[in-house]
């Protein structure tokens, strides 16, 4: 069986070299829009990933944006007093713009009561020309504060998240209330007690508060319904090619018939030709992919080894199933066309 397939291989290496690298530049594509996915996903809600809390308490009507969420800060006495709440901690969130001198880094404020004094920003704003110690002012608001470190923090609608204490946001607000506040509860159901005990309130998951954010789901969405599409082709162009190979063939293998070649055998040299063929594609592909990948922005392109093998797997399984198709023909072959008739 192998050696059946092989041999083809090695008699036509530019017919299934050609084949491959359509295999390649459709995975190329493929493992370049993965990781836009992740990558630009992340930069818009790793911040509130990293978030420790079960669910997020938005005021009502805000559809879980945090830039129109505003609550009293009193609310989180009440929140407390709920059944199945274990911990409330408000937050306050602003998207806002530090500036030091000619530097000027956007950010996402995200204030709480157990930030440390002074800005803890995400590492991707190291190479933005700040530094820890310099002081540096929230716009708008014109308010100083110091850099006291970088660590990972994430990322919310794709600027880097800045830690900074409760106090300092609400005098940066001119506001004593907060943003929403993070609760951690023994399940989802007493989210739903807590909406109705605080009516003016909207509790919502973190899964769903993640999915809320403004743009989040359009962007993935978006690039999620082309990599579909990709899937699509990649099983029809591979499934076109070979069955115009195996028509081109059939005279051969009514030969491999006719001395006594099972379908099994046929069959099986060919699920190995398109198995070596697409596996060569995608391995080029998933290379070309990685070193695209290497020249974006960090914050841009992310390709966990997860997704990448997903990927892979997918492109395999779609590749098997399109050139299916043409294996009906390899149990219709006629051993008697060897003797130059025609079925």
């Amino acid at each position: 069986m192998r050696f059946l397939a092989w041999r083809e291989v090695r008699h036509a290496p530019v017919r299934f070299a050609l084949i491959a690298g359509l295999v390649a530049l459709t995975a190329f594509l493929v493992f370049v829009l993965t990781g836009l996915t992740v990558g630009l996903g992340a930069a818009d809600v790793s911040g509130l990933q990293r978030l420790s809390a079960d669910g997020i308490v938005y005021a009502k009507g805000s559809a879980g944006d945090l830039s129109r969420s505003s609550l009293p800060a009193g609310d989180a006495a009440l929140i407390a007093k709920v059944d199945g709440v274990k911990d409330v901690r408000p937050i306050g969130f602003t998207l806002a713009s530090l500036t030091s001198g000619q530097h000027s880094v956007p950010a996402a404020l995200l204030a709480s009561d157990d930030a440390g004094s002074g800005v803890v920003l995400d590492n991707q704003a190291r190479d933005k020309g700040l530094n820890p110690g310099d002081t540096v002012r929230v716009q708008p608001g014109n308010v100083p504060l110091t850099i006291t470190g970088f660590t990972d923090l994430g990322s919310v609608q794709h600027s880097a998240v800045a830690s900074i204490p409760l106090a300092d946001w609400q005098r940066l607000r001119n506001a004593n209330g907060v943003t929403a506040f993070a609760v951690s509860t023994t399940d989802d159901a007493v989210l739903d007690a807590i909406a109705k005990a605080l009516p003016d309130t909207e509790p919502l998951t973190k899964a769903a508060a993640i999915d809320a954010v403004p743009g989040y789901q359009a962007e993935t969405g978006t690039i999620g319904l082309i990599r579909t599409f990709l899937y699509a082709g990649a099983a029809l162009l591979i499934g076109v090619v070979f069955w115009i190979l195996t028509l081109q063939k059939e005279g051969p293998l009514a030969v491999l018939r006719a001395t006594g070649a099972s379908r099994r055998l046929l069959i099986g040299a060919h699920a190995t030709q398109v198995l070596a063929t697409a596996l060569t594609g995608v391995l080029v592909g998933a290379a070309a992919g990685v070193a695209m990948g290497a020249v974006m922005p960090p914050n841009v392109f992310v390709l966990p080894p997860g997704d990448a093998a997903t990927a892979g797997a997918l492109l395999l399984v779609v590749a098997l199933a399109g050139a299916a198709a043409s294996i009906r023909r390899l149990f219709t072959v006629d051993p008697l066309l060897s003797l130059g008739r025609t079925a």
